[in-house]
């Protein structure tokens, strides 16, 4: 049976907390469409973890020297079902989604686009002189050259004046594969050829990789999908697509934004064990809900020691 949907993610194995836990909270809110999980280093014992669940797919990535992120479209072009959904593997959901996934028409991609405020945070040291508010006419210019190069052909004006996050976008891929394709090609041709993590602000046009293509592919290619008018994955606590944008992550300790949400995600934790599923691992501490006064606690000082960790890294 062709399914209508498929949730896809991806992770290397430093991400089987938060891919588990992606998943277990799908299943845990009644949704039983498909995953297709992207992995890398990834032993036998971990893909069966994540398996268990029933209607998950595991595609190895190892051998693929690029950032996981920037391989997103060459994951989403393996599913077998009408429509692709992509959730970023720090994420989660708060309750059952299944119905606002997809965007409203075939037409169009599920996205959110940034408020003008959100902005000059996104394209920090980006601007070109220009107040950040607005997605710089350099960057745009770059976008369209390069889009005509893989494309054959782009749009003379673009189609937004902000970005939207990557974390999340649902796409008619019947309809749309054209455009994945496209995109998938954008980041063979523009992006590092290493592992570079999530961002590289050495990039002049291409700084947020995944996030920074598929910008350029929605603004410039002709066929692309439309930005859907509302995006509705934020709007209900009980059904909300959560992001865990920063370091750490929640299986690692607790941000002040992300702890919002510490009683929903250890709730995850609990009702995977109690379903007898067997776990990554040993439950961490920053997982455990007797903790939480704790991880409170400790907040501040698991916002810094990433940061530390960095810049020792930088210096050695």
């Amino acid at each position: 049976m062709v399914r209508d949907n498929t949730i896809v993610t991806i992770g290397d194995i430093n991400y089987l907390w938060g891919i588990f836990l992606l998943i277990a909270s799908a299943r845990k809110a009644g949704m039983d469409e498909p995953f297709l999980v992207g992995v890398k280093k990834f032993t036998p014992e971990a893909e069966r973890v994540l398996t268990q669940f029933g209607d998950v797919r595991v595609l190895s990535l190892d051998g693929m020297k690029r950032s996981l992120t920037c391989l997103k479209a060459h994951v989403m072009l393996n599913v077998d079902s009408e429509y692709a959904t992509w959730a970023d593997s720090d994420a989660f959901f708060t309750g059952n989604v299944s119905g606002i996934l997809m965007p409203a028409s075939p037409d169009e991609i599920h996205f959110r686009l940034r408020t003008p405020s959100e902005m000059p945070a996104a394209f920090r040291d980006h601007e070109f002189g220009e107040d950040g508010r607005s997605i710089p006419k350099a960057i745009l210019d770059a976008w369209r050259k390069d889009i005509a190069e893989v494309a054959g052909e782009a749009r003379g004006e673009p189609r937004y004046a902000t970005s939207g996050s990557a974390s999340f976008c649902s796409f008619s891929m019947a309809r749309f594969r054209k455009f994945a394709e496209i995109w998938h090609e954008l980041q063979m041709k523009v992006l590092p050829e290493r592992d570079v993590g999530v961002e590289d602000r050495s990039l002049l046009y291409y700084h947020q990789l995944d996030e920074s293509t598929l910008n350029a592919c929605l603004n410039f290619v002709k066929d692309a999908p439309r930005v859907q008018d509302v995006y509705r994955m934020d709007k209900d606590r009980d059904r909300l697509f959560v992001h865990f944008i920063a370091r750490p992550k929640p299986w690692e300790g607790w941000t002040k934004r992300a702890f919002r949400f510490f009683d929903e995600y250890v709730s995850v934790v609990e009702w995977a064990a109690s379903q007898g599923l067997v776990l990554p691992g040993p439950i961490p501490g920053c997982l455990m809900r007797s903790r939480k006064n704790l991880m409170r606690a400790l907040i501040p000082w698991m916002t810094l020691k990433p940061k530390l960790a960095k810049r020792l890294k930088r210096l050695f």
